[in-house]
């Protein structure tokens, strides 16, 4: 990993972790990085797009930034890969796959619509799919999830 990469890793680290902090009491010994913990986000996320006209703007940047990070930073443990900053989305993303295939994750756009309250938006079924791919990325195949 490149020093860009590593400041980004240690970027996406931190706002992962400030994720876990912020998170509701109930749920905090379940956001470890795994499977099962994707679920518990979506359940946050939920609760949180039932209060979202409570949310400042500056609120729902944080927290979509946030879970967001944990997602990637969940998927780079579970799928390895590489991080990027996309400048166009003004995001980072996690690359898995390269050389044979180009299997891209970026998490931001995904947790502002559930926040938002937009069911379609799932985060447990997104991530499922994003898996199937990242765990065994066919060769020749190019994927952008968002």
């Amino acid at each position: 990993m490149s020093l860009d990469n590593n400041e980004l890793y240690q970027e996406i680290q931190a706002w992962a972790q400030n994720a876990i902090f912020n998170s509701p009491t109930w749920s905090i010994n379940q956001l470890d990085y795994t499977e099962k913990s994707i679920s518990v986000v979506e359940v946050i996320l939920s609760e949180l797009a039932d209060k979202n006209l409570l949310l400042s703007e500056e609120q729902v940047t944080m927290i979509t930034q946030e879970y967001g990070c944990y997602l990637l930073l969940t998927a780079y443990k579970l799928y390895g890969g590489e991080f990027f900053w996309n400048n166009d989305a003004e995001q980072p993303m996690l690359i898995v796959g390269e050389p044979k295939a180009t299997i891209v994750l970026m998490t931001w756009q995904k947790v502002h619509g559930r926040l938002m309250g937009d069911e379609a938006d799932h985060i447990a079924y997104f991530m499922e799919q994003y898996g199937k791919q990242a765990k065994c990325p066919e060769e020749g195949k190019q994927l952008i999830y968002i």
